[in-house]
């Protein structure tokens, strides 16, 4: 069966659109850079041609199975949409890598642009949404970023994947961080595991996370230090809603934060460079994308406060 009739049967799967005269179109624009939108997976609108009605579909590209578990993905997804998390899913089927869920941006949902990190309310919101997720059954996965880094630096090293020539010392220094902070020492719960700005929805004040390939059951912390190195560009910020969101936390739990965000910028670093080496798909701008995150790891690992932290992070 190709592609179009699979997606064509997982609709057919929703009540209501068993027998709809049905078109199924892109939903979106699919950027690589800057914003990693729309890449994992073929983004896709059914649209009933005679009341209107849409879902919306993503189909995972086979050339992301080193990094996405879609078992465990789609679990998540369900669990998360169930909570009122995420979208709820209708159909999940798991052998085609499809995903039907209801279509958010039907209903004035917009995606969150970097600049939504100036703004406290949205910020609080999407916290309080990765807080409400961590209350989901156990997922199907450990999220462990830094085992990430390690995997996907082991991939990079076997298949000659063309990466900038300090990227062993970042990994390194990310080993470091995850040394220093050893093992352990939080509550383990459900967390998104990725802050990717793109993967949040927005409308009248309250918020709804996608995009569940990266979740798992791991940190709190390591959930919040992703989405606070995209969203904050500077520390002062960073330190400014932490104090809010993590009252009495500690110096500890901020450094260990910040050490979480910066290796989620080496492990996206990792995968879009395997991508821009290995992928069919040359058309995204894997490279590019690669790239910002690198720069943005190296920064963090060259902060002169670095040292401070690993002294201060277990």
């Amino acid at each position: 069966m190709e592609d179009e009739a699979r997606r064509l049967a997982a609709v057919r799967r929703v009540p209501g659109f068993e027998d709809r005269p049905v078109v199924i179109e892109p939903a979106i624009p699919v950027l690589a850079s800057p914003s990693w939108r729309g890449v994992d997976g073929v983004p896709l609108v059914a649209r009933d041609t005679e009341t209107d009605a849409t879902l919306f579909i993503k189909q995972i590209h086979p050339d992301t199975a080193f990094y996405i578990d879609v078992a465990a993905a789609f679990d998540a997804a369900e669990k998360a949409g169930a909570l009122g998390v995420g979208p709820t899913v209708h159909v999940a089927d798991v052998e085609n890598g499809i995903l039907v869920s209801e279509d958010l941006s039907a209903a004035g949902w917009r995606v969150a642009g970097l600049e939504k990190g100036y703004d406290a309310a949205f910020v609080d919101a999407v916290m309080e949404k990765r807080r409400a997720f961590a209350a989901a059954a156990p997922l199907k996965r450990v999220a462990n970023v830094f085992e990430d880094v390690a995997r996907l630096h082991a991939i990079v090293t076997e298949k000659g994947v063309t990466v900038p020539a300090d990227t062993g010392w970042l990994v390194d220094m990310v080993g470091f961080a995850a040394d220093a902070m050893g093992k352990g020492g939080f509550t383990e719960t459900p967390i998104h595991g990725d802050g990717n700005i793109s993967n949040i929805l927005w409308k009248d004040g309250d918020v709804r996370l996608v995009d569940f390939d990266r979740a798992g059951n791991g940190d709190p912390l390591e959930d919040a230090g992703s989405f606070f190195v995209e969203a904050f560009a500077f520390e002062p910020e960073a330190r400014i809603a932490f104090d809010r969101l993590f009252p009495n936390a500690g110096e500890t739990a901020f450094n260990r934060l910040r050490f979480y965000g910066l290796a989620d910028d080496l492990r996206w670093g990792l995968i879009a460079a395997i991508q821009a080496s290995l992928s069919p798909r040359t058309v995204n701008e894997f490279y590019k994308y690669s790239n910002w995150r690198f720069v943005r790891a190296r920064m963090g690992a060259r902060d002169p406060r670095f040292g401070e932290r690993i002294r201060r992070a277990g």
